[in-house]
């Protein structure tokens, strides 16, 4: 019996977090853009790998912070910003996150010290 109520405990407590999942999902937020914050993205997307430090073929992240600055958080400007880097085909990286976390990030780096 204890074997049996712990169970039904767990799986209870699995059938939930599944329900808030698929609810996040319905609602089209994934639940690691909602979760974590745009700094956090920019290292578990990988972002850091490429714009970390001055290359020749990306911007570094001071210079992109510097850029988003003064575009500004306004959320017809992060579309904007989100609809270039949809352009740019050639950077696959680009491509592979998904919308909500490359907002989380572009708002994070608008945002600034804020």
């Amino acid at each position: 019996m204890f074997h049996s109520a712990r169970f039904r405990r767990g799986r209870a407590a699995q059938c939930a977090a599944l329900s808030c999942a698929a609810l996040l999902a319905w609602a089209g937020m994934t639940p690691l853009a909602q979760a974590a914050d745009g700094a956090q993205l920019f290292i578990d997307m990988g972002c850091i790998n490429c714009h970390a430090r001055q290359s020749s073929s990306a911007p570094n992240l001071a210079q992109l912070l510097d850029r988003m600055k003064r575009k500004g958080d306004q959320p017809e400007a992060l579309q904007h910003v989100l609809k270039e880097l949809r352009g740019q085909t050639s950077i696959r990286s680009h491509q592979m996150v998904s919308d909500e976390s490359a907002l989380a990030i572009l708002k994070w780096m608008a945002q600034g010290d804020k």
